[in-house]
Parts: structure tokens; C-alpha cells; sequence
């Protein structure tokens, strides 16, 4: 594990787009708002602009950004969905989803 700067997260965003295209990156959690300590993890949301299902595993793209992040050795908890399902729950109230949006912070958006 090393520690997680600016540079450390900027690389792992680069390395995610190189990958997966994603329409944004969200970082969420302790680290979003300030309270992050020597052993907390990244908290990142990446939507993709693909549905997922059928001849498109969610899991497999959950596995594609682990990979990533292990090779930067960086603790990190991933969420993946769809824009179509961020759109669906972004107002829900207790949602992690909603969560992240609301306190969350952008890392990327796709030009």
C-alpha cells in the first residue's frame, strides 16, 4: 500500500479512462471530504455509458478497475454502473449513488 496523493489519484483516473472510457469518475467517501486517514481506502464511482447485462458483465468491468488499482497499490472500493441507472437513482435518498453525487467529488468527465 502507499500513500494516496493528488498524483497517486490522477494516475489511477488516467489509468481507468485508458481502460474503460467512462463517461465520469466520482471520488466518495472519507477521502472526498477530508476525513481520510493513513488506512482509508479510495471510494471511487465510475459511470460507464453502456447498460449492463447480457454480453456486458458488470463484473468483469468490476474486475478490469481492481486490477488497476492493485497494480498501483492503492486500497480502493470500486462502484460501476450505467448512466441510465445513475439517472434512476441520483435522487434516491439513501442511495449510494445519491451519496456520491451529493458529497462526492468529480475526478473526470468525459470532454
Amino acid at each position: 500500500m502507499i500513500a494516496v496523493t493528488d498524483e497517486v489519484l490522477e494516475n489511477m483516473v488516467q489509468a481507468i479512462v485508458r481502460e474503460v472510457d467512462p463517461e465520469q469518475i466520482w471520488l466518495f467517501g472519507s477521502r472526498a471530504r477530508g476525513q481520510a486517514g493513513p488506512d482509508s481506502d479510495v471510494d471511487l464511482l465510475v459511470v460507464e455509458r453502456e447498460p449492463f447485462g447480457p454480453g456486458r458483465s458488470r463484473w468483469q468491468e468490476v474486475t478490469r478497475l481492481y486490477n488497476i488499482a492493485a497494480s498501483l497499490r492503492v486500497p480502493t472500493d470500486i462502484l460501476v454502473y450505467s448512466r441510465a441507472e445513475v439517472e434512476r437513482r441520483r435522487n434516491w435518498r439513501n442511495h449510494v449513488i445519491a451519496r456520491a453525487l451529493r458529497q462526492g467529488k468529480l475526478l473526470y468527465a468525459r470532454p
